[in-house]
């Protein structure tokens, strides 16, 4: 299985009644990334007015609004990753005071609506998890191993090695789809080849 997360780290700026909105948006591996990169954003921006965040990484969902009213920018910013189906994923948009107070829609829309476009700006990408395996075919069956694996969508191979008794081959493939092609050997070649 897969997820979306975003393309690329991505950075953007706009002002709303005064005040400067920086939405910050990068992909993460752990919640220990994400929270070096929280660090690493406020630490830049200390002397901003706020630094609300918003993470997902797998079940791992936190949020905080820094010191802006209950609910009116960490819990926006979470409905936006959530609604776009992001994961694997920290927003961070620092908010520098220009003098005009928003009222608490102002800032749902102006937090939420910073990191939307930030997104929008950023695009998204699917992760896959792959495995590694070593395809082993006898020689009888080497154009039929060949012929499926070279049709085989997202699979990469390695360098081909030769022993005794016929093809070794490192493989590495979407994991969801190693069952499936375990079974393509087993049929294409009788059970003579076989996934390890």
């Amino acid at each position: 299985m897969g997820y979306l997360t975003v393309a690329r780290a991505w950075r953007r700026e706009e002002l709303v009644k005064g005040s400067a909105f920086i939405a910050f948006v990068t992909p993460v591996a752990s919640v220990a990334e994400a929270l070096e990169h929280l660090a690493a954003v406020r630490a830049e921006h200390a002397e901003a007015t706020h630094n609300p965040y918003a993470y997902r990484v797998g079940p791992e969902v936190r949020f905080s609004d820094d010191g802006e009213p209950g609910g009116t920018a960490g819990r926006p910013m979470l409905e936006v990753l959530q609604k776009r189906g992001l994961d694997h994923v920290l927003a961070v948009v620092t908010r520098y005071y220009g003098g005009t107070k928003l009222g608490a829609g102002g800032l749902v829309r102006a937090y939420g609506g910073s990191l939307a476009r930030a997104l929008d700006e950023a695009g998204c990408a699917e992760v896959r998890e792959t495995v590694s395996r070593t395809v082993c075919a006898p020689f009888s069956d080497l154009d039929a191993v060949h012929r499926l694996l070279n049709d085989w969508p997202g699979l990469v191979k390695g360098e081909p090695a030769y022993t005794a008794a016929g093809l070794k081959l490192r493989v590495t493939l979407f994991a969801e789809d190693e069952g499936a092609l375990r079974e393509a050997l087993t049929q294409v070649t009788r059970g003579a080849a076989r996934l390890a």
